[in-house]
């Protein structure tokens, strides 16, 4: 019996005594044609070993393992390579096998992926190797596998990567509902984007390259097939004219000349990949649009797939950074609660006052201008002083002279109180440890104060306004309750993002807008700060050994040309906050989505040695948090600390 497996999801298909040519319909709705040898450059999907031994091997060695067709693996007999032990086999495709291994130094699991030592005299095969490493290794992003050292073993040359435990997006493919595959569609584009901003295009991007980790987050991976558009670059291949590839998931023009291709063939694929996600077929020929075949799904949705799937690359997105943008606006929409989008389009009733009786409202104004000299001195003593009142709003004195407010709803419920969260700790070989936390019910306490605080869909959702505060104090952030962490070694990264208030809520010009990762105790802080409509900031506030308070933000060497402004990104972004002691002082950086370039950085002298909590906070916005990850040397909280302001917190 002869047999092809499907280059789409591997399924086998009987095609004994088929012509060359003839197409095989799958169940998974891809389509292919019938050949006999498989074209040399196209790289067969991954398959499942049998285990044979199932113990694990002794440090250094490998496995005796055998693939399901009854060959034996790349690996025969053993293969030591330093600072790893090799587990089980994970995977095999044409340019290796991809293992199961244990990283000694730092006890964890990692991937490495292995090229068969019969290729290794191939100087192109090695030359396309170490090309797969470099893509890989140029890429930093929380969406794309992470690789972590590459070297040579005798005969064999292989790579390290991070360890992705979870399944393919085949797996899981036909599980998501439509709100869900446009958030794994955004995180994967980000993912080309970030790609295609280092001159590096993916080729081969199908559901089975496409991995989600235990959280549910989405990890490209196999850059095998990654070309470097660098004209300049030294890894170009004899053979990159070849389609290479997987059929159903190719672009056009890469089917004809796979070697002048750019990222718009990737946009292709991805195109493809978001079609199935949605429909759970492969658009073949004349298809139809996702919103015909899925009923109530978002229109806009259409035009999207279909600028993708242009068979004409100028016709497609000319960037990733396009399509981003395009499915921010999908997903938010998605997001949003029945009549949000109505309610936000409706005026509030400022702008209504405003629009329509300026005039009115001018004269009430200039009628209370004499009285505004005998309010100011009242305030002074008793606060904003109220000089008129009706049933849509009042006419108050405040810091900056009379303004209206109108009457709206209430602002959201101050939470101040305990949420109890999923974490898990790891210790590190540097005496460090690795906090992870999960905004699921657990037992990790997390104090939560102004703003109405939950836990949903796996995050940590906030909707802040206002200025109401028990005990006089606002507090619009949440805070790890028992963690201290060491400013001497210290990183903190979470996933967020920041939309405003619903405008029936009153709006206030004047107020604060932000959300925020912090390292924070009473009369210490620094922060990495989101603000909308003015950028990311890194901000501190501390107190020297001898009493010298030190308060700043990047904000001021971005005015001074010291550093870029960076705006905050649409749509869900990550960012990262690092502290590294040094000589008489600390360095501090800000991250944002997975650069290893900071976007703001400090010296701060005499930060050493302090001790303070983690937090997260959302000021006059709707934030959410997710995938929070804390590395650094945990400690008590610190002598100066007091009972009072642990309960108040900070």
């Amino acid at each position: 019996m002869t047999t092809l497996n499907c280059p789409s999801c591997a399924r086998a298909h009987d095609v004994s005594g088929l012509a060359d040519g003839h197409e095989v319909a799958c169940a998974c709705g891809a389509r292919f044609p019938v050949r006999s040898a498989p074209a040399p450059a196209l790289e067969p999907e991954l398959s499942a070993p049998t285990l044979v031994r199932p113990s694990l091997p002794s440090a250094g060695t490998a496995l005796e393992l055998r693939a399901p067709d009854g060959e034996g693996t790349f690996v025969a007999g053993s293969v030591e390579l330093p600072g790893y032990e090799l587990v089980r086999v994970l995977g095999r495709g044409g340019m290796g096998e991809v293992w199961l291994a244990r990283q000694k130094s730092l006890r964890r699991m990692v991937a490495v992926k292995i090229l068969p030592p019969r290729l290794a005299k191939d100087p192109e095969f090695v030359t396309r190797f170490d090309k797969e490493a470099t893509a890989l290794a140029a890429l930093n992003h929380p969406n794309i596998v992470q690789i972590i050292d590459r070297g040579v073993a005798g005969e064999h040359y292989y790579f390290v990567m991070e360890y992705v435990e979870g399944r393919s997006l085949r797996d899981v493919m036909r599980e998501l509902s439509p709100s869900e595959a446009l958030r794994l569609a955004l995180q994967v584009a980000r993912a080309i984007e970030c790609a295609h901003d280092k001159d590096i295009i993916h080729r081969d991007l199908k559901p089975e390259n496409i991995l989600l980790d235990g959280r549910g987050h989405v990890k490209v991976a196999d850059f095998g097939l990654a070309g470097i558009r660098r004209p300049d670059s030294r890894l170009q291949l004899t053979a990159t004219s070849v389609a290479m590839g997987t059929l159903n998931y190719m672009a056009p023009e890469q089917r004809r000349d796979a070697k002048n291709v750019d990222g718009r063939a990737d946009l292709f694929s991805f195109g493809v990949v978001l079609y199935e996600m949605l429909t759970g077929e492969i658009p073949v020929g004349r298809f139809k649009l996702p919103s015909e075949r899925v009923q109530g799904l978002d229109a806009r949705v259409d035009e999207v797939v279909a600028r993708l799937l242009e068979n004409e690359p100028e016709a497609r997105y000319p960037k990733a950074a396009e399509v981003c943008r395009a499915l921010e606006g999908l997903v938010s929409g998605t997001s949003l609660p029945p009549g949000a989008l109505r309610a936000q389009e409706e005026l509030s009733p400022v702008q209504r006052r405003l629009s329509t009786g300026w005039r009115t409202v001018r004269a009430v104004l200039s009628a209370v201008g004499g009285m505004v000299v005998i309010f100011a001195g009242a305030r002074q003593v008793w606060g904003p002083a109220t000089l008129y009142q009706s049933a849509t709003g009042k006419l108050v004195l405040g810091s900056w002279g009379p303004r209206w407010v109108a009457a709206g709803k209430p602002w959201p419920a101050n939470t101040d109180g305990d949420l109890f969260i999923a974490s898990t700790v790891e210790d590190l070989a540097d005496g460090r440890v690795r906090l992870g936390v999960d905004f699921v019910a657990g037992q990790e306490e997390l104090n939560a104060h102004a703003g109405t605080w939950k836990l949903q869909n796996g995050q940590l959702q906030v909707v802040q306004g206002g200025d109401e505060a028990s005990g006089g104090q606002l507090i619009p952030r949440a805070y790890l309750a028992h963690r201290y962490f060491s400013s001497d070694d210290f990183s903190a990264e979470v996933l967020m993002s920041a939309s405003p208030l619903d405008r029936s809520y009153v709006q206030e010009p004047d107020a604060q807008h932000y959300a925020e990762l912090s390292y924070r105790v009473t009369g210490l802080q620094v922060s990495v700060f989101a603000i909308p409509e003015a950028g990311m900031r890194l901000g501190w506030k501390y107190t020297t050994a001898d009493g010298q308070e030190v308060v700043g933000n990047s904000a001021q060497e971005v005015e001074s040309l010291v550093q870029d402004e960076t705006p905050v990104p649409a749509g869900p972004f990550r960012v990262k906050l690092q502290l590294k002691k040094r000589k008489n002082g600390v360095d501090v950086h800000a991250f944002l989505n997975g650069s290893s370039e900071p976007f703001a950085h400090k010296y701060l002298e005499g930060f050493q040695g302090r001790s303070a909590k983690v937090a997260v906070g959302c000021r006059n916005l709707v934030c959410t948090f997710d995938d929070v990850v804390v590395r650094g040397l945990q400690t008590k909280k610190s002598a100066h600390t007091s009972k009072v302001a642990e309960t108040q917190q900070e």
